[in-house]
């Protein structure tokens, strides 16, 4: 990873108004649903009171001492003591209460968030998804979204904070009006400094957020189970350790200097409040000695202060964390305006007859931020009841293909036709439906069995029997005592099993096969295979596809025998296209890759 250099790094000038439209966003964000209303307005209740209590333990304790040094009468001071010790067990009850209730609705809040935000993101486009740019993006939404009720939380402390200031504010006018404004220069220096601080270490953190997503994939490979035969069979450790390693020490470059700016806020801060401190007591001790103020006063007037400024700093405090927030909600609020899926919308609904064909007309495609096309002006054909095998070399464009037929992405130039309309007039969904796809880089799901063949709780079971069986997967299953129900890997439970190589093909094929289409599409299915199990699979899957229309992606060319026709690509374009034999009679790019891969079998010595 490149390094980054502090120049680029420059501070941003956020203005009030823009604080309080992010703080207005996250508040509507909440309010929109009906227990985000209850919560805000239970926590602004709770704001209220807490503003108030705590003048009680600001004022009694004063009226004792006084009580104490001067009239000595016992009732008021019992009277002052009950009072002391009801208000706070009062303020406690009340509370619970209300924070029980706040947890609760807080909980289901955050649940509905996330789920929103996982149903956005699993809507949005496969091109926008497979950016890396979106998903850094991605990451740091998620995370202003985990804080976004914070919002809620910080604006109700500055609820409390300035009933507090309004009350205590009527004591402390009685000693002298410029102790306030003592007060408010020191809070005021501190959160100018505050905002200055948090604004660098939000720019810091977004840098240092592209290293945590590099560093997040290394460190999977670093631990995760798929990744350690390669690694200690190359003995890779050290390769990767390595990558680890320089990236975090370029990373704690900025870790530092983010961990700098809190060290330089609290050195100030402490250097302010020093100075507080100092003149109120200097002035306070001069009241008492030499102007006959009372020391119960003097104890009233040091807590209301200290009250004063804590409930002050409370408020700049909670406007620095909005301010700070604000920026996260920002970019809650660019991820959330990324177009989740393309503006084309089509409502038609795609109907694959026994005539129907798929065409691709002049299409050419180059993915985003390239400028080298992939599909270069191609036009092919795909009839129904037809078995296209394309084959070609690695970068000849057969995976952007399947990419563009089933709409996961969309042409840069160009039309692909179903029936001679255009494929985005039909709704996407529906269009998708009409294809059964394996792909190469295809998953096994953390579940089990059954639900990752069916991607369903309630699958049916004699469904899956004839299709596993179909499959040959029934071999498998007569040694799995739960059958259906037995974990795949052992990431969630340690009885799950480990498929092969060919039993994972199998189950990926048992896949599309349950949930059917019109349409089979299998991208390098058999790649990591051997050719028994790939034979065997392909004659399984010939008896399974009888009739239907079938693409199939593959680099080994025993497969076209089960083709009708054959599409060789080259350099994203169609180079050849006909039968086997018409191919193989042409003596041209297919006859030349046939007859080297034919030559590791019949040949004894290469």
């Amino acid at each position: 990873m490149a390094f980054i250099s502090f120049e680029n790094i420059k501070e941003k000038h956020q203005t009030f108004d823009q604080t309080c439209n992010y703080a207005l966003y996250a508040l509507k964000y909440v309010w929109k649903r009906k227990q985000g209303k209850t919560y805000i307005l239970t926590k602004e209740l709770s704001a209220l009171l807490n503003g108030l209590f705590p003048l009680v333990n600001m004022i009694i304790p004063g009226l004792i001492i006084n009580e104490l040094v001067q009239g000595r009468a016992i009732s008021k001071i019992i009277f002052y003591i009950i009072i002391l010790l009801t208000v706070p067990a009062v303020q406690n009850i009340i509370n619970y209460f209300l924070d029980k209730k706040l947890n609760k609705l807080s909980l289901h809040l955050s649940l509905a968030f996330n789920e929103e935000f996982y149903h956005y993101v699993l809507g949005m486009d496969y091109e926008k998804i497979e950016n890396p740019e979106i998903q850094v993006k991605k990451e740091r939404a998620d995370d202003a979204l985990s804080g976004i009720i914070t919002v809620v939380d910080q604006i109700n402390a500055v609820t409390t904070a300035v009933v507090s200031l309004l009350a205590i504010s009527s004591v402390i006018l009685t000693l002298n009006p410029f102790v306030i404004l003592l007060v408010v220069l020191v809070i005021f220096s501190n959160s100018v400094m505050a905002k200055r601080a948090n604004l660098k270490k939000h720019d810091l953190g977004k840098k240092l957020s592209d290293f945590d997503w590099y560093q997040g994939g290394v460190s999977y490979m670093l631990n995760h189970i798929s990744f350690a035969k390669e690694i200690r069979i190359f003995d890779i450790k050290s390769l990767l350790i390595s990558l680890f390693t320089k990236s975090k020490e370029e990373s704690n470059v900025f870790e530092l200097e983010y961990r700098k700016c809190n060290w330089r806020l609290g050195l100030f801060r402490t250097a302010t409040n020093l100075i507080q401190q100092g003149i109120l007591y200097a002035y306070l001790v001069y009241k008492v000695l030499f102007k006959d103020l009372p020391i119960g006063n003097m104890t009233i007037y040091l807590s209301s202060v200290g009250q004063f400024s804590n409930s002050l700093g409370s408020v700049f405090d909670s406007y620095i964390r909005l301010a700070d927030r604000g920026l996260k909600t920002q970019e809650l609020i660019d991820f959330l305006s990324v177009t989740a899926a393309q503006e084309i919308k089509g409502t038609k609904i795609p109907v694959f007859r026994d005539d129907s064909v798929i065409e691709f007309s002049h299409v050419s495609f180059r993915y985003p931020g390239s400028e080298h096309y992939a599909i270069r002006d191609m036009d092919l054909k795909i009839c129904a009841g037809e078995k296209l095998c394309i084959v070609g070399s690695n970068g000849s464009g057969k995976s952007t293909f399947i990419k563009l037929l089933l709409r996961l992405y969309h042409p840069t130039e160009g039309k692909i036709l179903l029936d001679g309309v255009d494929i985005n007039e039909y709704d996407q969904k529906a269009y998708q439906q009409l294809f059964a796809p394996v792909f190469q880089d295809f998953v096994s799901y953390y579940m089990n069995l059954g639900m990752n063949i069916a991607l369903t709780h309630d699958y049916d079971e004699k469904k899956l029997d004839e299709i596993c069986e179909k499959n040959g997967l029934d071999s498998m299953l007569s040694h799995l005592p739960k059958k259906y129900e037995t974990p795949l890997e052992k990431w969630f439970d340690s009885e799950g099993i480990d498929p092969s190589g060919g039993e994972e093909q199998r189950i990926a094929i048992a896949r599309a096969c349950y949930h059917g289409g019109d349409i089979f599409v299998l991208d390098e299915p058999t790649a990591a295979i051997d050719p028994i199990t790939e034979y065997d699979i392909y004659m399984r899957f010939n008896k399974i596809i009888t009739g239907k229309c079938t693409v199939l992606i593959t680099h080994r060319l025993s497969a076209v025998q089960l083709a009708d026709k054959v599409a060789v690509f080259e350099n994203g374009c169609v180079a050849e296209y006909g039968t086997h034999k018409e191919l193989y009679d042409k003596k041209g790019i297919y006859t030349e890759m046939f007859d080297k891969q034919a030559k590791f079998y019949r040949d004894e010595k290469i």
